[in-house]
């Protein structure tokens, strides 16, 4: 199933930094008009033979996770595809509820399975038993340590960290600023590419010196209040903190906000609590990950795929097992915090609910 896609995902690969971003900045300035649910990125077509999609998710209980399972199941409404079934595990690392929720899916008779992975690591066996029995497996937001997938949708999380890093070293300046970093779960890959990404865009900048915390367990608010608040007293001199994820610079924002240290915060993931944090600097950049056009794309390069639209040679793109399909990272700031097109590409309908199976 792989020819059927690689095509597509090497045109992602190569152009998605120079495009997606001012596609999705562009298309929202004409929102009134007609918006562009697809970015720019590629033509909706419509399956012309059945096509039916199996999905399990790591949780709903953000607009990440939550815009990809809106963006699949409102695209598949639109294309004439079928999704079986949504189910969430329920928290990452429940490794051992998604095997289980794999072997429903299968049981359902679905041509793919999509996959939110819960884990980086353990489901290349299980993915090689749906790969002999001709089922195949679409990896959605986050990378999974497998070859036996045929394509994925996802975001570069190490240009993430990247974007932050940059964003600091403009607002620092030549001035001596101390940064703190809070890594996020142990076990998350993701975390671990943006953490990392961050590290190497701050050598750009020699004057700001970092502190990286302890890698922890959670991804809660309370958690990024706690952790920030213990750094905070250790390192008074701050001026920024990074965190992974915005549950966790929701807290840090709290912190410094606590601790009385003017420190800003950059991290990733669009929730509307966030917005106002930009407009009065407690936040000072915030990266977009656009689940719902994640979700969007996945049904329409299983349609491309199942029905043979493309052809290309078979390639791997850098760090990934399997072809991938790249959306970009808008930085959102004050500069343009009231002109990103939220509503199209990362968050779902506030009164949107979908009856899933956990």
């Amino acid at each position: 199933m792989v020819s059927g896609i690689s095509k597509y995902t090497l045109g992602f690969a190569r152009i998605a930094c120079a495009v997606v971003v001012g596609s999705l900045l562009a298309s929202h300035s004409t929102l009134a008009e007609e918006p562009d649910r697809l970015a720019g990125i590629v033509e909706p077509v419509v399956a012309t033979k059945p096509l039916k999609l199996g999905v399990t998710l790591v949780h709903l209980n953000d607009d990440f996770w939550k815009g990809i399972a809106y963006g699949i199941a409102d695209e598949a409404k639109r294309s004439n595809v079928t999704v079986a079934q949504i189910s969430i595990a329920g928290a990452y690392g429940n490794v051992t509820q998604q095997f289980s929720q794999i072997e429903t899916l299968q049981s359902l008779g679905v041509d793919y399975i999509v996959l939110g992975a819960a884990a980086y690591k353990g489901y290349d066996p299980q993915l090689k038993r749906l790969k002999d029995a001709g089922i195949g497996v679409i990896a959605a937001g986050i990378p999974v340590d497998s070859k036996n997938v045929d394509f994925g949708v996802t975001q570069d999380d190490g240009a993430i960290g990247l974007g932050l890093a940059k964003e600091i070293c403009a607002a620092a300046g030549p001035e001596k600023a101390g940064v703190i970093a809070l890594p996020g779960p142990a076990g998350a890959e993701w975390a671990r590419l943006r953490l990392d990404g961050f590290e190497q865009g701050l050598k750009a900048c020699p004057d700001v010196t970092l502190v990286k915390g302890a890698v922890t367990g959670g991804l809660e608010l309370e958690q990024g209040l706690t952790q920030a608040s213990d750094m905070l007293q250790k390192n008074p001199d701050t001026k920024f903190i990074f965190t992974p994820v915005i549950p966790l610079g929701l807290g840090a924002a709290q912190a410094a906000r606590q601790s009385g240290i003017q420190a800003q915060v950059v991290s990733a993931t669009i929730v509307r609590e966030a917005l106002p944090l930009i407009k009065n600097d407690r936040l000072s950049a915030l990266t977009s990950e656009p689940g719902i056009l994640m979700g969007r794309l996945i049904v329409q390069f299983a349609i491309r795929d199942h029905e043979k639209l493309s052809k290309g040679d078979e390639f791997k793109t850098q760090g990934v097992a399997y072809p991938t399909i790249f959306t970009n990272n808008a930085v959102i700031t004050k500069k343009n915090v009231d002109s990103y097109g939220y509503d199209v590409y990362d968050l779902p309908p506030k009164d949107w609910s979908l009856n899933i199976k956990q």
